[in-house]
């Protein structure tokens, strides 16, 4: 095999090698590219804390935080978008925390419970940790007043 030959040959093996890399995972149904979908279909799935420990109630599988971003107080049980950095997680919110906790459209949550199915969270504890203002200063007060 000659020095030019052997170069060409070696480019058309790599350039095989990183097609086949890619075109694999899509065609067997698990693309390395995630698909774009609509703003409902956003889901972020934890991964198991703490090796699976359900007895650790601040694993990341039984909390979720995050900004609500849309409330469907009509359905049963109510839900609530929540905005997060990973990605936007609907929570199903049990045991009347949507009227107790007096969680609204804007504000940051700590919620409690965990994942159920297709990746929607099971809340049966909401926290408010931030009221949103409505009034544009990001400081949480309702008053508008910086009182810090």
């Amino acid at each position: 095999m000659t020095q030019p030959f052997g170069r060409v040959a070696r480019a058309i093996i790599l350039a095989a090698g990183i097609t086949t890399a890619i075109a694999v995972p899509a065609v067997v149904g698990s693309p390395l590219v995630a698909s774009r979908f609509g703003q409902d279909a956003n889901v972020a799935l934890a991964a198991p804390a703490n090796n699976g420990d359900k007895t650790n109630d601040n694993s990341e599988e039984r909390n979720l935080e995050g900004q609500i971003l849309q409330i469907r107080d009509d359905s049963n049980p109510p839900q609530a978008l929540v905005g997060q950095v990973g990605g936007n997680v609907w929570a199903n919110i049990y045991n009347n925390q949507l009227h107790d906790s007096g969680v609204n459209q804007g504000d940051y949550v700590h919620m409690h419970g965990q994942y159920g199915d297709h990746g929607v969270f099971d809340a049966n504890q909401v926290d408010v940790v931030d009221r949103f203002s409505g009034n544009g200063n990001g400081n949480g007060n309702s008053n508008g007043n910086d009182n810090s």
